[in-house]
């Protein structure tokens, strides 16, 4: 009896057997071809037959088959996932059109008798709740053939957040901060740009991050304008948000004005650029109509940036005012009037008296900060209304009241700030029409601007705008 120590077919052996036994390969043994042939061996009383090759129903089999069954079925997932991703991070365009901030306070109350009461806030921004007019919402219609386009091809705006390295905080505001720091690979190129990255703070609310969102948003649709601030990219896809703006020399403008007298800045800590010991006349309005300029541009694309103040424009190379800080802007391009209905914070002595007691926003509401940007200018980063309670403001404007004429300035200056500061918002002048004015103006800033009479004294008390 021949024993196997593996499976064999029995054909097979049988014939190997009988081609050995014609061919006498047994040695001294004579074997008779014809004997060999297939046997039955009983076991245990039974009797079995010996098989051929039959299939392995294994148990190691089949474990292996649901094991390479669930991998391939991994992988395909996997490939599903990435190719998903691909596409969200191409065609990412976060279109966030709700503004509802959850801090608040009491009313700004108009006829209320006893506001005098009331205290001031030590920040430059005050809560409010508005009045409710309509229920009119203003509706965005599509961009225009003078938009940049916004195809991923084209457009890119995505930056890897390993691509972006922040050196040092360098200025810190109500909600947010900005850092300084360098970029690699800004729309393709192996190069590193210096860059400015605007941050939300740690404690951030929902709120605060839309309204970055919704200035990213407002950036990414703006054909480059000396006047204003160019997106360079942004970081969305990461836990931190960070947008990264072109990075200015000097710092912010209110800033610049301060440290022009000796005092603190209270925005841009650390400037490349210091400014000069004394501004003249001829800069002062030279800053004036470049702001006007790139309001003009925002207005003409019917952005509306409801906080333009100096410590929203920054000052890059020579000298060159750029503005920034769309946190607040919003688009409106249908009938060109945005009507706020949720709770927030307003910037109450930049905010246009139809803003205040109607919550109303045009681009002529932006034309009244201006007007108040235009004292900060004059007055060398100044204080608007100065150790006035913000709360009683609301009062004063509807009872006529407007910031008197700095003594330095001259009349025909205060008249475009007085025009800027009309009840009617069809009655102030366009962006258009004040940057073309105060241009023509700035050959005879000696005369508009006295510096000689400027009294430093009249505009040192800065503490209501400390953020």
């Amino acid at each position: 009896m021949m024993r196997f120590n593996q499976t064999v077919v029995v054909s097979n052996v049988l014939i190997v057997l009988s081609d050995a036994a014609r061919q006498d390969k047994f040695r001294g043994f004579k074997v008779n071809p014809d004997s060999i042939k297939q046997v039955l061996i009983p076991t245990d009383g039974s009797e079995s037959t010996t098989k051929g090759p039959e299939e392995c129903n294994c148990p190691s089999n089949n474990v292996l088959l649901a094991v390479i069954g669930v991998l391939a079925f991994t992988i395909l997932l996997l490939i599903i996932y990435i190719i998903w991703l691909h596409k969200k991070g191409r065609t990412y365009e976060d279109e966030r059109r709700v503004y509802d901030n959850e801090t608040f306070l009491e009313d700004i109350e108009p006829s209320l008798p006893d506001s005098r009461k009331l205290t001031q806030p030590h920040a430059e921004y005050m809560d409010l709740i508005e009045v409710n007019k309509d229920d009119r919402k203003a509706q965005r219609t599509a961009p225009g053939a003078d938009y940049v386009p916004l195809h991923p091809l084209t457009r890119c705006w995505e930056v890897p957040r390993h691509n972006v390295t922040i050196e040092k905080i360098i200025g810190k505001g109500a909600f947010g901060q900005v850092a300084k720091g360098t970029a690699v690979g800004l729309r393709g190129s192996p190069e590193t740009t210096k860059v400015a990255i605007k941050m939300l703070k740690t404690n951030a609310s929902e709120s605060d991050k839309r309204d970055l969102m919704k200035e990213l948003d407002t950036m990414k649709q703006l054909k480059p304008h000396p006047y204003v601030i160019k997106l360079l990219g942004c970081v969305t896809e990461s836990e931190q948000l960070l947008v990264l703006i072109e990075y200015v020399p000097f710092g912010d403008l209110l800033g610049y004005l301060r440290k022009s007298r000796g005092l603190k800045d209270t925005y841009y800590k650390d400037p490349d650029i210091k400014p000069q010991t004394n501004l003249t006349s001829q800069q002062l309005m030279k800053f004036a109509w470049q702001i006007a300029d790139g309001m003009s541009y925002l207005s003409a694309k019917s952005i509306i940036h409801r906080d333009l103040a100096a410590r929203n424009v920054l000052v890059g190379q020579k000298e060159m005012c750029k503005v920034t800080d769309f946190g607040m802007a919003r688009d409106v391009q249908q009938e060109n009037i945005y009507e706020r209905k949720t709770k927030g914070r307003l910037p109450v002595k930049w905010t246009s008296y139809e803003a205040l007691l109607y919550g109303k926003y045009t681009t002529k509401s932006d034309v009244w900060s201006y007007g108040v940007l235009l004292y900060e200018i004059f007055t060398i980063g100044g204080s608007p209304y100065p150790r006035m309670d913000g709360r009683k403001i609301a009062n004063l404007l509807q009872d006529g009241y407007r910031m008197p004429k700095p003594q330095h300035v001259d009349e025909k200056l205060y008249q475009i700030m007085m025009k800027c500061w009309k009840n009617d918002p069809d009655a102030r002048p366009t962006f258009t029409e004040l940057k073309n004015q105060l241009k023509d103006m700035e050959t005879l800033h000696k005369k508009l601007i006295d510096m000689k009479m400027y009294d430093k004294q009249l505009y040192a008390n800065v503490e209501d705008l400390t953020v």
